[in-house]
């Protein structure tokens, strides 16, 4: 039941979340003139500090936050999937739904979904113990990528790249708390990403394939558009929006592709706003942000088409050096043509402490501008 005057009446919306991503919908909400109820976990987190008035309660109490809102969205997909689908079956509108929230949840059930409807993922087999292990491994062999069934915090790691049976049974043994699925390992020229945003109805709208560079489990880079074939680009926006369809996604959806040897392999899926979306809130005439929440309201989407010719973002990511890019603010913003944001988050290793955007006539000018303010913000030369 929602509480007068608390919140616009037309829009009354939750997000539940704590980390950049809730920030920036929340963030985008606002500049619609909605201002959504924020669910977060603690009063110094990146969300919690640009959403005065948070609540502050344990995951326990979702249904009562949610009894103030006419729509819940959710930043990641670390939910309990049979509360979501009571609060569903009692009148509460989910976006996205349990349908969506369950493929993104749970990496089997994904894909045992979408290849029993003809999209491609690499052979895989759940990993319960030592014989799911030589079963798999005798068909497939090595190396074998290992990964977690179901998305844990953010910090924590959710696939280990295995070479043989012994590191395929250490890795077992580490995680045996863990669900854990095995997946034939692909020989992967390119990794790509596609944001669709869609509504209710079916509408929906495709931001440019995006490719991005990882190491040791991060995402370091975002590149758009992706250096791919115009046939690669087709299959990939088309796939895309076919699995978003599928899944009655409403909101944003990111399927993540491997581009191998082989062509386009689905990855993984998240429904919600994503990493490699994050240069839309420059390259875009209507951000990944803001068509989320337009979609999640059933408002009519903005366009998705890039501004530039070239768009670069490169993440901003804590040392063990410990360097706070926020005291390192100044320089950063000396580089003309580079676009920063920060989280407000502590420095930590391996965190995700912000991203720098830059946009440019080819892909070099704009990398070289995202890299001279990231390491500015680092107090790192280049």
């Amino acid at each position: 039941m929602l509480v007068p005057n608390e919140m616009p009446s037309i829009y009354p919306l939750g997000v539940v979340g704590s980390g950049q991503i809730a920030r920036m919908i929340h963030s985008a909400a606002v500049k619609l003139g909605i201002t959504p109820r924020l669910m977060a976990e603690d009063s110094g987190d990146s969300a919690a500090l640009a959403a005065p008035g948070a609540s502050f309660r344990h995951p326990d109490a979702l249904s009562t936050f949610a009894e103030l809102c006419e729509v819940v969205t959710f930043e990641h997909e670390r939910i309990d999937l049979g509360m979501i689908e009571h609060m569903e079956a009692a009148g509460q509108i989910i976006r996205p739904g349990a349908r969506t929230l369950r493929a993104a949840l749970d990496k089997i059930h994904q894909r045992r979904v979408l290849t029993a409807k003809g999209f491609t993922f690499a052979p895989f087999a759940e990993l319960r113990g030592p014989d799911d292990l030589l079963d798999f491994a005798g068909l497939f062999g090595f190396p074998a990528v290992i990964k977690s069934v179901r998305s844990g915090g953010q910090s924590d790691r959710g696939s280990w790249v295995v070479d043989n049976q012994n590191d395929a049974l250490r890795v077992m043994a580490e995680q045996a708390d863990r669900e854990l699925m095995i997946e034939q390992f692909q020989p992967i020229v390119k990794e790509l990403v596609v944001v669709v945003a869609r509504r209710a109805g079916g509408n929906a709208r495709c931001y440019p394939v995006a490719e991005t560079t990882y190491a040791d489990g991060a995402c370091l880079e975002i590149r758009a558009p992706a250096a791919i074939g115009t046939r690669v680009k087709t299959e990939a926006m088309e796939t895309a929006r076919a699995i978003a369809g599928e899944l009655d996604s409403v909101g944003v959806i990111a399927v993540e592709f491997f581009l191998t040897t082989g062509g386009l392999v689905v990855n993984e899926i998240a429904a919600r706003p994503h990493n490699a979306g994050h240069l839309t809130l420059e390259n875009a005439p209507t951000s990944q942000f803001e068509n989320h929440v337009r979609a999640i309201l059933d408002l009519p989407l903005g366009p998705t088409h890039a501004l530039a010719k070239a768009a670069v973002t490169v993440n901003v990511i804590g040392g063990l050096d410990g360097v706070d890019p926020a005291e390192h603010l100044h320089e950063a913003l000396a580089v003309e043509g580079a676009s920063v944001h920060l989280y407000g988050k502590r420095p930590r290793p391996g965190r995700k402490l912000g991203h720098v955007t830059a946009l440019g006539d080819d892909m070099e000018q704009a990398r070289e501008l995202a890299r001279r303010a990231e390491a500015a913000l680092m107090n790192r030369r280049l």
